[in-house]
């Protein structure tokens, strides 16, 4: 992913951003984005509900690369909320 290749975690999310902005979105795309949002990076203000609202759209789009991921963190994410 682009966030992995340059470091640049601003950039990655300015131009993950762009794409979904345009509509030129798949699962890979949404998960990094939520990613972004979820654990603050490259972004102003963390928003984990936005990042998990685009993981879950991510995982209706299997079996597209990322929707794995997706689904791995959402999982995660409320497993975190509910150890039971």
């Amino acid at each position: 992913a682009l966030l992995e290749s340059n470091d640049n975690t601003a950039e990655a999310f300015r131009l993950y951003k762009e794409c979904d902005d345009s509509g030129k979105i798949n699962a890979l795309l949404l998960f990094n984005l939520g990613w972004c949002l979820v654990n603050g990076e490259g972004v102003e203000k963390k928003d984990t509900n936005e990042g998990v609202s685009l993981w879950k759209t991510a995982t209706t789009m299997a079996p597209d690369e990322g929707s794995e991921e997706a689904a791995w963190y959402l999982y995660q994410e409320y497993k975190r909320d509910d150890p039971r």
